[in-house]
């Protein structure tokens, strides 16, 4: 008989996109410093580079920022340490929205890995093994090889938080197999809001424009209290 087994497995090696450029370093107590920045780094594992012309090219953590600006094309992209639901360490994210309840956004490369573990045998590449048990019984084994294929598929992963809170909650992720979909995600979060998930359902709403869906509940269903 001929098997095949597909697996699908996620890359935790995710690298996030690179920014860099003119740069405007937050620090903790609020002093804002003009530079070149740069952030970079694997999956959570990321850093902010900073210099300017008294300072040296160095690398800065959490502890030490609030965030930091990076211009491009004449706009600062504003970039601040969150902590996701309740984490003991707070992660770097670009701000999409600031309101009642504001929108972040972390994106990544290379997003999938995926493992193909085929059966060779089945395709007549490679010939069968027997081996021979102390028993005398004879065992056909067939041979068979991991086949990895990488592919460049982004994610990005949003997400919430009351005003400028240093506090925020995973939203929805795009671009990752077997995630929560859109639909799910607006649901579960925007339960007190039934004229949302209303477009939502009648795709009024979709995951490519999720600012709209957030203005739309700071505007018609935000509470001070809610969440």
């Amino acid at each position: 008989m001929k098997h095949i087994l597909f697996l699908l497995l996620i890359s935790i090696s995710t690298s996030m996109v690179a920014q860099s450029g003119q740069a405007v370093l937050i620090l903790k107590d609020s002093t804002q410093i003009k530079g070149y920045g740069e952030i970079s780094g694997i999956s959570s594992i990321v850093s902010v580079k900073f210099k300017n012309d008294t300072l040296k090219y160095k690398t800065y953590k959490s502890k030490d920022l609030i965030g930091v600006d990076i211009l491009e094309n004449d706009y600062y992209r504003k970039f601040r340490y969150k902590y996701i639901d309740g984490d003991k360490y707070p992660e770097i994210m670009e701000i999409v929205a600031i309101d009642n309840l504001s929108l972040y956004v972390r994106v990544y490369e290379g997003g999938v890995l995926s493992n193909s573990f085929l059966n060779e045998a089945s395709f007549n590449t490679l010939p069968n093994q027997t081996v021979i048990l102390d028993n005398g019984q004879e065992i056909s084994l067939s041979q068979s090889r991991n086949i990895y294929i990488e592919i460049d598929i982004p994610r990005y992963s949003y997400y919430v938080g009351l005003g400028d809170s240093d506090q925020v909650e995973h939203l929805y992720t795009k671009g990752l197999p077997f995630a929560k979909s859109f639909k799910k995600s607006m649901k579960k979060y925007f339960k007190d809001c039934s004229a949302l998930l209303e477009k939502v359902e009648n795709k009024e709403f979709s995951k490519d424009n999720l600012i709209d869906v957030l203005e739309f509940y700071n505007q018609n269903c935000f509470k001070s209290n809610s969440n």
